[in-house]
């Protein structure tokens, strides 16, 4: 199903019947990403691509999460859903904590997988390799026809959602992963469960752990044996802790 957003088509699939969850994807998945668990829920289950991802338009400019979000709730709001539970991994999880924190009525629960959001003190070795890559960069732009150069640089010190984005979605990475929605986390005011892998090196456990000291509501599980795909590498395990969740959320509706 495809549905005209802000004049972008957003693509998006409905499964199953009953309460309703809803699923945001991570940075360069698409609505597949998800899908493993949702086909295992008794639920009715949304899945969306991102705009920029899957067969959803790409945005018509570089926008910020806040963007995104923005686009996501007129999507809900314009389905007449109420009463859901919204589930976002990484990237989407960050946009549905945006949303969560505008505490809108529809909004049961909040489950959020490895999220980013807050600014950690980078290490040593992050910040030298920052540097590095400023001052190469400096250096390169003094000389004419760079470009072919300054690419491979920043193919060499970007991260692999970078080298993998181009054009509109690269610039939308360069604003997004810049963004600390710190202040937002603490205006979220439903009940929010928090699943973390211990060796995630995309989103560090410390960051989950930061989220659930500004979630008041919020409880945090750590997978030991994780990393930045909790709800696959644990699959058994994280269906138990999701349907134990939709349980109590949904036991009065």
């Amino acid at each position: 199903m495809k549905i005209k957003i802000n004049g972008l088509t957003i693509n998006l699939e409905t499964h199953g019947k009953g309460k309703i969850v809803i699923f945001l994807h991570g940075w360069g998945g698409n609505l597949h990403s998800l899908f493993p668990v949702a086909r295992q829920l008794n639920y009715k289950t949304v899945l969306i691509d991102l705009p920029g991802f899957g067969q959803s338009d790409l945005p018509n400019s570089p926008i910020s999460s806040f963007e995104y979000a923005s686009i996501i709730q007129k999507l809900i709001e314009s389905r007449g859903i109420n009463k859901a539970v919204l589930i976002g991994h990484s990237f989407g999880g960050k946009i549905a904590a945006i949303i969560a924190s505008k505490n809108p009525e529809w909004l049961k629960g909040l489950v959020l997988i490895s999220s980013p959001g807050v600014k950690l003190k980078k290490s040593l070795f992050v910040q030298l390799k920052k540097y590095t890559y400023k001052a190469l960069k400096k250096i390169i732009s003094i000389f004419p026809n760079n470009e072919k150069i300054l690419e491979k640089l920043r193919n060499l010190f970007g991260s692999e959602d970078f080298k993998n984005s181009k054009g509109i979605m690269r610039e939308t990475l360069k604003i997004v992963v810049n963004e600390d929605i710190s202040n937002i986390l603490r205006e979220i005011e439903s009940k929010t469960l928090l699943i973390w892998g211990k060796k995630d090196r995309d989103v560090p456990l410390k960051v989950g752990i930061k989220f659930n000291e500004l979630i008041k509501n919020s409880k945090l599980i750590v997978y030991e044996n994780a990393a930045h795909f909790p709800y696959l590498e644990n699959f058994d395990t994280f269906l138990n802790d999701l349907n134990n969740f939709l349980s109590e959320v949904f036991k009065h509706e």
